[in-house]
């Protein structure tokens, strides 16, 4: 059923952030109670929080926070600013449960027993409302989990951990020193989230963060207790607000030495803690491995990427200096020969007129200038200071103060937007290019190098990780990145086709969804026909409204119970089955080796290398490395193999294949898509594992891995351009769909 399936033996064991509980619910809850420590044992309170009206919601969960601080010092008779450790999750009806550390009791006393009553017969009305005990799961080994990071995770981590408002920050950097002339820096660290599901597993993610921060006040350190503070270097700094961390300098690999920096090796860390706790309580568990069973490897990387529309380009406030434009351009005349620049008042003045004036398949690329500290160039006009995560953000700022200013490239998509949803599209290609810091650096530094040594500049070329090389290639992988997103704009927009010689003959709707703040959704739809190795587009839109009436229109997803935020479907006339992958809590995060105690082979390479060096020898010792070898990888899958050399296609054909890994499973099949081509020494964002499932016209979820549509979708993968950051490939069904919602 699955065109270019391969069978895969002895495939290594990949190591996931996920634990499988092995005791009915009401079980492990008792067991979580019992205590661990002599020192402190865990009670619980629930109260309800209402919100105010017109509160908002930072300032609804700050209140909160700082009432479960009251009631807990209260209830032990502590001072108030005394600090307490509790874990707070939310019930049905604004009722919440906070547990907290009280002094141990023993486990046959009176006290320990009114705990343990007191807990049943909260299960017992939560199960009575038909509420799951998932919440009570998660909320109690939260605070174990957390207790044991903050007393045994400094023999781990060079930074002690940071625990504010039940939330825990691990393995904390300064990425930006704090500096006498600005007074702030800024602090990255990785926040842990525990979940419990319905289904006794344990999930645990590590969240990237970001502060701004600045020295501590030494006589307020003891009375605050509204902020995140940081010890590092024997001083404490305050951070004074968050930053957007998509553009974290925090990776998720490095190797050598490296590696104790990284995320993979602080997900080790919390999963052996997390183990060795769970052991301690006696609770039975298992961890939930990875490990392929199947792998589909072709992929269409031969697509026809002419562009057909006239380029105008517009330089919406990037300030370049003359040699910076001079070769900026250059690398962009090399991808689009024959492109126009246009200046940013003909844009605004087209604007006016929905681009009436322009010749029929137009498109406009415009470059934005984006400061240090924001990852997009979406920003309003006349007040620039507010920061917006991502565009639909901005969006529901629109309607509800439709008076707002915006620069020109933010209104051009929410022209764009609002014309879809009006079914006026607009007829011109939009496609933004963001031109930061960053970017320009790399260009004045490849400028250096070629005036000051035009022969040490080729041969720096040719060294693969050199820092000429990483230049050359941002500007580059930029320039051609945002081509590959143009082609696609104007195959779907424009040429309405796309030649996909490999794929069978279907008829499909693929949808993407987005969700704005009021619970309002915007589904984006591609209708699509492969015939004679042609994918046609027979229709596209964007629609708006609630899931129920979204569902009268396109009856498909009525088979659905609700739609997810930044969802992905895909509908098979034919057959009348729908497809979805998604990435959830539930679906695993590959982080290391089953086989071997990465944590261990950290600690004892770094004491090598420190012995090596007091004797003066050079090291060359490191068991953190890329090597795929079965018995030495560190990332099984996310480090794998390169094709054979007997394989039959070109270099360049290699280094663009990938494999797509399967596993089969209960509830569907697991895919990753992972690299055959050489692991960089950092992986800054990993390639994620999704879970593929399939309905048929009932609702009833079908053998995925026996269903023609499985087959079509896997074989249906591209070399990526809209998730660079997250994955280097997706699906074309999915990349269409998204293109109209997302871009």
């Amino acid at each position: 059923m699955i065109p270019n399936l391969n069978e895969l033996t002895d495939t290594p064991i990949a190591r996931t952030n996920l634990i499988k509980l092995e005791e009915d619910q009401l079980t492990t809850i008792q067991r979580l109670l019992a205590p661990v420590s002599n020192i402190y044992t865990i009670d619980f309170m629930v109260q309800r929080f209402t919100k105010e009206r017109k509160e908002k919601s930072a300032d609804y969960y700050a209140r909160i926070h700082q009432e479960v601080k009251s009631c807990v010092r209260q209830k032990l008779g502590l001072e108030a600013g005394q600090e307490v450790k509790y874990e707070l999750h939310c019930l049905p009806n604004y009722h919440h449960v906070f547990f907290f550390l009280a002094p141990a009791t023993n486990p046959n006393s009176q006290a320990h027993r009114t705990l343990a009553e007191r807990i049943e017969k909260l299960c017992q009305q939560l199960t009575a409302e038909n509420h799951d005990l998932s919440r009570l799961i998660q909320g109690l080994f939260s605070l174990h989990l957390k207790m044991v990071m903050l007393e045994k995770a400094s023999e781990r981590f060079s930074v002690s951990p940071t625990y504010f408002n039940s939330t825990l920050y691990l393995n904390a950097r300064l990425s930006q020193p704090v500096t006498q002339k600005k007074g702030t820096g800024v602090m990255e660290a990785f926040e842990l989230d525990i979940y419990a599901s319905e289904y006794n597993e344990l999930a645990f993610t590590l969240h990237k963060r970001k502060f701004l921060v600045e020295p501590a006040d030494e006589m307020h350190l003891s009375l605050d207790d509204t902020s995140v503070w940081f010890s590092i270097d024997n001083r404490r700094l305050k951070a004074r607000r968050k930053l957007d961390a998509r553009d974290s300098k925090l990776d998720f690999f490095r190797e050598r030495s490296g590696y104790g920096a990284c995320q993979a090796y602080t997900y080790n860390v919390v999963m052996n803690a997390a183990c060795e706790r769970l052991s301690e309580l006696e609770i039975p568990h298992q961890p939930i491995p990875f490990q392929a069973t199947h792998e589909v490897n072709q992929f269409a990387t031969d697509l026809d990427q002419q562009l057909a529309n006239t380029l105008l380009v517009v330089n919406n406030g990037v300030e370049f200096s003359a040699t910076q434009e001079a070769y900026f351009f250059d690398a962009l005349a090399n991808q689009f020969p024959g492109y126009k620049l246009w200046p940013l008042a003909s844009l605004k003045h087209s604007q006016q007129t929905r681009f009436a004036g322009l010749p029929a398949n137009t498109s406009i690329l415009v470059l934005n200038a984006v400061d240090e500290e924001r990852s997009n160039s979406i920003r309003q006009q006349e007040n620039e200071s507010v920061e917006y995560n991502d565009f639909y953000a901005a969006f529901a700022d629109v309607r509800k103060q439709p008076e707002l200013n915006w620069d020109i490239y933010t209104q051009l998509k929410l022209d764009r937007l609002q014309g879809w949803l009006n079914q006026q599209p607009l007829p011109v290609v939009l496609q933004g290019m963001n031109i930061d810091r960053k970017l320009l650096d790399a260009i004045d530094f490849i400028n250096e190098q070629l005036i000051s040594n035009p022969a040490q500049y080729e041969i720096e070329l040719t060294k693969p990780h050199s820092r000429l090389k990483s230049a050359v290639t941002l500007l580059k992988s930029k320039v051609r990145r945002t081509k590959t997103e143009l082609w696609f704009k104007e195959s779907l927009l424009n040429q309405h086709h796309i030649p996909l010689p490999d794929l069978a003959n279907g008829h499909y709707t693929a949808y993407a969804v987005r969700k704005t703040k009021s619970n309002i959704h915007l589904l984006g739809y591609v209708e699509l026909k492969i015939e004679h190795g042609q994918l046609r587009v027979v229709d596209t839109g964007i629609v708006e409204g609630e899931f129920e009436y979204l569902s009268v229109d396109h009856p498909a997803l009525g088979r659905l119970k609700k739609l997810f935020d930044k969802s992905f479907y895909l509908y098979d006339h034919t057959a009348d089955v729908l497809l979805t992958t998604y990435n959830s809590s539930r679906v695993p995060r590959l982080i290391g080796p089953a086989q071997f105690n990465i944590v261990d082979s950290y600690a004892y390479q770094e004491q090598e290398k420190a012995l090596a060096e007091r004797q003066g020898d050079k090291f060359n010792g490191y068991t953190i490395t890329r090597s795929a070898k079965l018995e030495q990888n560190v990332l099984p899958y996310l480090i794998s193999p390169g094709r054979s050399k007997y394989d039959s296609l070109t270099k360049t054909q290699k280094m663009k294949h990938h494999h797509i890994y399967l596993q089969p499973h209960e509830n569907g099949v697991f895919v990753l898509v992972s690299d055959a081509q050489p692991t960089n020494p950092t992986i800054a964002r990993p390639n994620l594992v999704e879970n593929l499932l399939i309905w048929d016209a009932q609702g009833k979820a079908v053998d995925v891995f026996n269903h023609p549509l499985t087959g079509a979708y896997l074989n249906s993968f591209t070399l990526d351009m809209l998730r660079s950051g997250e994955s280097s490939k997706s699906s074309i069904f999915a990349k269409l769909s998204r293109l109209m919602v997302e871009n």
